[in-house]
């Protein structure tokens, strides 16, 4: 996924959670609601020099 890509899924997330940051990566933990109302979840790898936006 891109980081154009994640940045969409960050604007629909209601939680984000930072599960690592360690060795120039950081770990995203982003939850959301789809269209019918299930819940997902997904973990996201940044690499340093990432930009995402919130």
């Amino acid at each position: 996924m891109n980081e154009e890509q994640l940045s969409e899924r960050i604007k629909m997330a209601h939680t984000i959670e930072v599960e690592s940051a360690m060795r120039r990566k950081v770990a995203l933990k982003v939850s959301w609601y789809d269209v019918h109302g299930e819940n997902h979840t997904n973990l996201y790898s940044l690499n340093e020099g990432s930009t995402i936006e919130l």
